[in-house]
């Protein structure tokens, strides 16, 4: 019996991803408000009745996608924010996470996230929800411009600030040369650091 539940649950998670991962596809290429239920089902390989079976709406399948990028992107920065290295070290594998190791995820994440946030069809209390998380993840990310500043590493200012525009011009980066709009050389993403290090003498 255990074991067929088991089975049922792995099953029900594959089916899960199959289903989210055609989404991804859909939502990036032609946006939520284009995409259809009938149009997930067709690119995963099923039935339109069985993607209910899964999720209850195209939103809960969209929620469901914007809950695993910002608890993936939180994940990383949990790991980053607790090494024994300092602030600049830090920050420099951040970038390295978000901008070379991951960077279709990361990408994704960024363009996923500006439809969301921009879209009419999206609720004023799923927008507050998912700005609680978002910040969770500033935070995080001030946590480490703090410990910079205590230790020399960072330059002066509100860490929450600092932090603020770090993730703001990485994602500007990122959006940019997406949209091959970039006027910078290679590793630009790298450049930011130098704007929040401060310079040792």
């Amino acid at each position: 019996m255990a074991r067929n539940e088991e089975k049922d649950r792995e099953l029900r998670k594959e089916r899960c991803e199959q289903i989210m991962s055609a989404a991804v596809e859909l939502f990036a290429k032609n946006g939520m408000n284009s995409t259809k239920i009938s149009d997930i089902a067709k690119q995963a390989g099923m039935s339109h009745g069985l993607v209910y079976n899964y999720f209850k709406s195209k939103d809960e399948i969209y929620v469901s996608l914007l809950n695993k990028n910002i608890n993936s992107f939180k994940h990383e920065l949990a790991r980053i924010t607790q090494m024994q290295a300092t602030a600049d070290v830090k920050l420099k594998c951040l970038v390295e996470q978000v901008y070379v190791y991951n960077w279709d995820d990361a990408l994704f994440h960024q363009l996923f996230m500006e439809q969301f946030m921009t879209s009419d069809s999206t609720s004023v209390e799923l927008k507050a929800a998912v700005k609680l998380q978002m910040n969770d993840n500033l935070q995080m990310v001030a946590s480490i411009m703090a410990d910079g500043q205590a230790s020399g590493h960072i330059v002066d200012g509100s860490p929450s600030v600092l932090a603020y525009y770090f993730l703001v011009c990485l994602q500007s980066i990122l959006l940019a040369e997406a949209k091959d709009l970039s006027f910078i050389e290679q590793d630009s993403a790298m450049h930011i650091l130098h704007l929040f290090l401060r310079h040792q003498h």
